[in-house]
């Protein structure tokens, strides 16, 4: 099923100088990660951003237009979600994660004169770009100074801390010897030490049942509490994001507690509601 007819030229007015009627995507039955999946996101994304209405709806909690993301991933809803949050200024922004290193989000009007500090174990792009640094570690144990930071945005971050990054390599008969799925803990207490008093960050984790897919995990509501006591500070805002076979609306979390995470590297094929990563996201905005 396609979007519906206004959202789908929303989406096709996003395409500079496009000529098909539909994008190939769409084409091809609008499966997950299927050609011309990212390119149709990202020009949804463009589109989304470009909306004062749809980010103000981000902003407020307000629901979403019908056939919102259909068949897409939650960055659909974290991207505008966190953007819209974002606090305006010119302190320096911790990227934890390496998901806002792409052009069209560097280039958004909150980030483009911001500098922007990318601290990941690896990434697959590097930008020429004086305001945009890189710090290849780990974010347990952060190689930055006490309160020098004055926002940071982990978007589908913390879920991997303490897992194998490599999901290729892993079994669950031969797990990584090394895992420590407690160590999230660790993580918001070094976010915490590196933001300057009254600093945001801005986080986004899959939401459901409690899960352990060996690169990741899902955290249900008594995780989502151990976030916010580990971190520590006050929560400013607090979204719940639900995927549904037709769209993403936003949704109470007691409507997502048996949600599960579709794994789509395991290789069996999409499920009926062609879920293409998480069912269900928690979107935080914590305050030091």
């Amino acid at each position: 099923m396609m979007a519906p007819g206004p959202l789908r030229r929303l989406i096709r007015r996003s395409i500079p100088g496009s000529a098909e009627p539909i994008s190939t995507f769409e084409a091809g039955g609008r499966i997950p990660w299927s050609s011309g999946y990212g390119e149709y996101k990202e020009a949804m994304l463009k589109r989304v951003f470009g909306d004062a209405a749809l980010m103000q709806t981000f902003r407020t909690g307000g629901a979403l237009p019908s056939g919102y993301g259909h068949r897409l991933d939650e960055r659909i809803v974290e991207y505008p979600w966190v953007l819209s949050h974002l606090s305006p200024g010119d302190g320096l922004i911790l990227d934890a994660g390496s998901t806002l290193n792409k052009a069209f989000l560097l280039d958004h009007p909150l980030l483009n004169d911001r500098r922007v500090l990318i601290y990941t174990l690896e990434t697959d792009r590097i930008a020429l770009n004086p305001r945009i640094s890189y710090l290849f570690g780990d974010l347990r144990d952060m190689l930055l100074r006490d309160a020098s930071v004055a926002s940071i945005v982990c978007i589908s971050t913390l879920e991997h801390v303490g897992f194998t990054y490599e999901y290729r390599t892993y079994s669950r008969h031969n797990p990584w010897p090394s895992a420590e799925p407690e160590s999230f803990l660790r993580a918001l207490a070094e976010f915490r030490r590196v933001l300057v008093p009254g600093g945001e960050l801005l986080l986004t984790v899959p939401f459901g049942r409690a899960e352990d897919h060996g690169w990741l995990q899902q955290f249900d509501a008594a995780g989502i509490r151990r976030i916010k006591q580990g971190f520590g500070g006050t929560v400013a805002a607090e979204a719940c994001y639900r995927y549904h076979p037709e769209a993403w609306q936003v949704a109470a979390p007691e409507e997502c507690a048996d949600l599960a995470y579709f794994n789509v590297h395991e290789g069996n094929g999409f499920d009926p509601d062609h879920a293409a990563a998480a069912r269900a996201v928690v979107c935080l905005k914590l305050i030091r």
